[in-house]
């Protein structure tokens, strides 16, 4: 081979390896945003999963406190304070078997504050400026839960009072994105529940809370350290791509709106890199977050690993203890594995655990 074309082969060979590369990059490139854009449709499902769940607890909430006789009561005497003693007690209950912090209030047909669980200092507050989605029981009976602006923005799940069908007032439950913020912490995901500055003037409550652009952050609990890092993001481009990378940071954009399909804000994920990459290896699928976890029992473990010597591990209480929890299409393979552990348990043991919960379940399984 003459020395020319010796030149010319190692150019073109240079020139397919420099092409290879090329294409092996963009391959890869293509993979990974493909990654990106399955992790993003499973938080976005996730996120879903989550509020429906907060919602759906907050009315069942709403409802039950709607129907105790007492707060009507106090509502139709206009006793304040025996609406707060009575309102009071029944979340502080709530709060000490359930180790759960749950927000209710009283309003009156007016729209003034009548009782609220967690102080008796605004009674007789009026509420009409704040609560435009009030109005929805001008012409509608039915409760109404959903994300809502008022002093905070939170969720809200609201049912009437009626009596003899005069309208006496409202029951309200309040959560604000707590339950989800938390959920995907768990997991190292950092959700921001940002509301749109336009709703400044009429959330009072959060006038000092961070900003993030035009948005003020809604969640009471975020890591600060990735809230510099969307301060640094032109939200607009965010709003326009839903997905960028800053900081070695994937940042997941989701529209939030309220009961009317208004728009409110947005949801805004915070994920490294690695995790991304980890998270996206088929074998490690992200729907893990929509189905029950082994990870949502290990806390409980942790946290109950020395109460209750009825069960001989913290497992078994914890996984029986979520029951309710375990989405329809998980339902087989549970009952499965629940089964053999109360198979593992006497006659004296199972009847034991029914009266710890003082209640009679239906338990599957052989009792010897």
């Amino acid at each position: 081979m003459s020395l020319i074309n010796k030149k010319v082969f190692i150019g073109l060979f240079f020139v397919s390896v420099l092409g290879l590369l090329a294409v092996i990059e963009m391959f890869n490139s293509q993979v990974s945003w493909q990654m990106v854009d399955d992790v993003s449709d499973q938080l976005d499902l996730s996120l879903r999963k989550q509020l429906d769940s907060e919602k759906e607890g907050a009315l069942r909430f709403a409802i039950i406190l709607s129907q105790d006789q007492a707060l009507i009561d106090a509502l139709e005497e206009d006793d304040e304070d025996k609406g707060y003693a009575v309102l009071s007690t029944v979340m502080n209950s709530v709060k000490q078997y359930t180790h759960t912090l749950v927000r209710s209030q009283i309003i009156t047909n007016d729209y003034l504050i009548f009782a609220r669980s967690w102080d008796n200092i605004y009674a007789g507050m009026y509420l009409g400026n704040h609560r435009q989605d009030l109005s929805y029981f001008k012409t509608q009976r039915e409760p109404r839960v959903s994300i809502e602006v008022g002093r905070r923005l939170g969720i809200k799940a609201t049912v009437p009072i009626y009596k003899k069908n005069r309208l006496l007032g409202f029951v309200e439950v309040l959560q604000f994105f707590d339950g989800t913020t938390d959920f995907f912490q768990k997991f190292g995901i950092d959700l921001y529940v940002l509301m749109d500055y336009d709703f400044y003037d009429i959330a009072v409550l959060m006038q000092n809370n961070p900003t993030v652009g035009s948005y003020i952050v809604a969640n009471r609990r975020y890591n600060t350290v990735n809230l510099k890092t969307l301060q640094r993001i032109d939200m607009k481009v965010l709003r326009d791509q839903r997905v960028i990378l800053k900081d070695d940071k994937y940042v997941f954009y989701t529209p939030m709106h309220d009961g009317e399909g208004d728009n409110l804000g947005a949801y805004v994920f915070v994920m490294s890199k690695k995790d991304i990459e980890y998270f996206g290896d088929k074998e490690k699928d992200l729907s893990f977050l929509v189905t029950f976890s082994r990870n949502n029992l290990y806390d409980i473990v942790k946290k109950e690993q020395y109460d209750n010597r009825i069960y001989r591990s913290g497992y078994d209480k914890a996984l029986l203890y979520l029951k309710d929890t375990v989405p329809e299409e998980d339902k087989e393979l549970f009952m499965e594995e629940a089964n053999e552990i109360l198979e593992s348990y006497s006659k004296e043991e199972l009847i034991s655990m029914m009266l710890k919960h003082k209640e009679t379940r239906k338990i599957e399984g052989k009792i010897r």
